[in-house]
């Protein structure tokens, strides 16, 4: 079991996805990911880092490096800085340095923990999932992920470790142009089967390698075709680049 973790960043913010959107939280990112979207706005979760930065003082943007990889007890002394209600575990793909989080996550006290996360290693979330109060999960249709493959069982047996734990989750669909109505529908029905979760419909964001935007009226059909048949679907940019904070 992994003692140790590496990481990309630790700061303090506003969360500007999803239900929780305007939750101030810190924000702890994983390096690591084995997608590869087109749209990705942290490209350097693809690649390993000699050090990790961290805002000190939280919500100053100054930052100090910390050699990777890190320990629990040395991340857990990072945090004691940080006084937000939550801390969110992103990255990359935090559950792919599942032995760490097995050990460091029973540490955490006093705070809410959201896990940002692809939702497909549904056996390394059975490890963690009693450890974490909410889950914002990624869909990720085979347009987007680089791989070209379908995750659609994956995604439906992680749902299953949320379920049985009774864990609440929303779902994350990045918008693109490229979106097949086909991925639409097999959205929908793994919401259907499986629980009738929130479904936030995020439309691209531009990035430094990523110019694609998705047109007003391709939103609009893909909103109404997802409102037809579930019962809570929200349209939400990353209001974090909207307003201009980490």
């Amino acid at each position: 079991m992994s003692s140790s973790a590496r990481l990309i960043e630790i700061f303090s913010s506003i969360q500007g996805e999803g239900t929780l959107v305007g939750t101030p939280m810190t924000f702890i990112r994983f390096e690591q990911c084995s997608f590869g979207c087109h749209y990705c706005d942290t490209p350097e979760s693809f690649k390993k880092h000699a050090t990790f930065r961290v805002e000190i003082p939280p919500r100053s943007a100054q930052f100090q490096t910390f050699p990777n990889p890190v320990s629990a007890e040395t991340l857990n002394e990072i945090l004691i800085s940080f006084t937000d209600p939550y801390i969110a575990v992103t990255g990359g793909e935090p559950v792919e340095q599942g032995d760490f989080l097995v050990s460091w996550l029973p540490t955490v006290k006093h705070r809410k923990v959201l896990l940002e996360t692809n939702g497909v290693h549904a056996d390394e979330l059975k490890k963690i999932i009693y450890f974490i109060d909410i889950i914002s999960m990624d869909v990720k249709p085979p347009t987007s992920t680089g791989t070209g493959k379908s995750y659609w069982k994956e995604h439906a047996a992680f749902l299953d470790v949320v379920l049985e734990a009774k864990k609440e989750i929303y779902l994350k669909l990045v918008v693109t142009e490229n979106l097949t109505n086909e991925d639409i529908e097999n959205c929908i029905s793994l919401i259907l089967e499986k629980r009738r979760t929130p479904l936030i419909l995020q439309p691209v964001s531009q990035t430094k390698t990523f110019q694609k935007t998705v047109s007003a009226q391709r939103l609009y059909e893909i909103e109404q075709r997802c409102r037809a048949k579930l019962s809570d679907v929200r349209v939400l940019p990353q209001m974090h680049k909207v307003w201009g904070v980490l």
